[in-house]
């Protein structure tokens, strides 16, 4: 009787099986992550809990008029909700925190999965609630890097598909004038959505930037990004903080950090000529920039079909190129990476590449999480980033060469 009705009420989907094993990894996934809601690190005792102390002593809302954190006004809004309840912070930040794990793993799975194989959905699923670094994320550390990346990869997702969403109002569909929403407004206005988190947004731009030339969005829809940051700045506005404050605020971020390198392994773990680095950085930076172009520029020119693999191929790619370029990077900034790569997952011989890419964030991770020093392992973990980097421009050059050898035989 129950696999009656669980087939009837999912349909075909999902057979009583699947839905067992969903069920039990979604308990046991949980499991793993209340097993250190009680952890608490630098970043919560010194950051996240004085600033909700703070928005509960201004009382809540009124708190927004003041400079509080140097997190995004999105972000801070959701704090400034925490601060309501009479709970201690600790276990509502890492309570969203551990909600949206599921929705990035559902979200994720729809992106990287193929869709005629719920099995494989099913493993994707679970492969991303099982991640250690996404476990580490949200359930350990209390970070938040799963809003944006979800926002980010269901962009993806909509720019894969190519349709538009269809809303009827007014009545019965079929007789309702029909309300059609872009492909391009809802791929820019999710990108607005994750850019009004993290800056660190800007890593998928050259994806960005492909899909928008191959599929010819229309030029104002760029406006999503900065219309739905504003947009998040209403709340603050209201509340008295100045507006000027909250659009520079990025530009003041990126002024905190003096270190080439926050714990993260790349070109400046074999820099050792403080005199010069500013120079070397913005060197880096300029580099960076135009051969991203050049980047976009060959995938443009190579017609390359946006496929699922592709764009997974390429927004890892691109995450761990500018991180690996750019100075003051952190230690969690390959988090997008490290999940799309699970498109490897189903490619037994190029599955070390996500493995890899676990232990590198790991070892970064290690001294805030861990406690154990991570001294000595910058150059070393450095070269296996920049092979795996390596690896993955080469997966992205056999995709773009199998193109061209379909459009020499037509």
């Amino acid at each position: 009787m129950l696999t009656n009705f669980l087939d009837h009420k999912i349909g075909k989907k999902y057979n009583t099986f699947d839905l067992i094993v969903l069920f039990l990894i979604i308990a046991m996934t949980l499991m793993l992550r209340l097993w250190f809601i009680d952890l608490q690190f630098p970043d919560y005792t010194i950051c996240l809990k004085p600033w909700v102390e703070q928005f509960k002593a201004y009382g809540g809302f009124a708190g927004l008029k003041y400079n509080i954190g140097n997190y995004t006004p999105a972000y801070m809004h959701l704090l400034m909700l925490i601060s309501y309840f009479d709970v201690e912070p600790l276990y509502v930040i890492k309570g969203v925190g551990i909600c949206l794990d599921y929705v990035l793993a559902i979200v994720a799975a729809k992106l990287i999965a193929p869709e005629d194989s719920k099995y494989k959905q099913v493993l994707l699923f679970s492969a991303v609630l099982l991640l250690p670094t996404v476990i580490a994320n949200s359930g350990v550390w209390g970070q938040c890097d799963n809003i944006y990346t979800i926002f980010i990869l269901t962009a993806l997702y909509i720019a894969m598909k190519e349709k538009t969403l269809t809303l009827h109002f007014g009545g019965k569909k079929g007789t309702a004038k029909p309300f059609v929403i872009q492909t391009d407004t809802l791929v820019l206005f999710c990108i607005g959505c994750a850019f009004s988190f993290k800056l660190q947004t800007v890593f998928i731009l050259p994806v960005l930037a492909v899909i928008f030339l191959w599929k010819n969005y229309r030029l104002r829809t760029l406006l999503w990004i900065p219309g739905v940051y504003c947009i998040t700045l209403i709340p603050s506005l209201i509340a008295g903080r100045p507006l000027k404050e909250l659009l520079l605020l990025y530009v003041s971020q990126a002024g905190t950090h003096a270190e080439l390198q926050l714990k993260y392994p790349n070109i400046y773990s074999f820099w050792q000529f403080d005199a010069l680095a500013d120079k070397f950085g913005q060197f880096c930076i300029v580099f960076c920039a135009a051969s991203l172009v050049l980047f976009v520029y060959y995938f443009y020119h190579k017609k390359v079909e946006l496929t699922r693999e592709f764009l997974c191929c390429f927004t890892a790619f691109s995450v761990l190129y500018i991180t690996f370029f750019l100075p003051h990077m952190h230690d969690r900034y390959a988090y997008i990476a490290e999940i799309v790569m699970l498109f490897y997952l189903f490619r037994p011989r190029k599955l070390w590449r996500p493995v890899v890419a676990q232990l590198l964030a790991l070892a970064t991770y290690g001294e805030t999480l861990f406690w154990f020093s991570y001294d000595g392992m910058e150059q070393p973990a450095a070269l296996v980033r920049l092979f795996l980097l390596l690896v993955l421009g080469i997966d992205l050059l056999q995709q773009t060469k199998g193109v061209q050898m379909q459009q020499d035989l037509l």
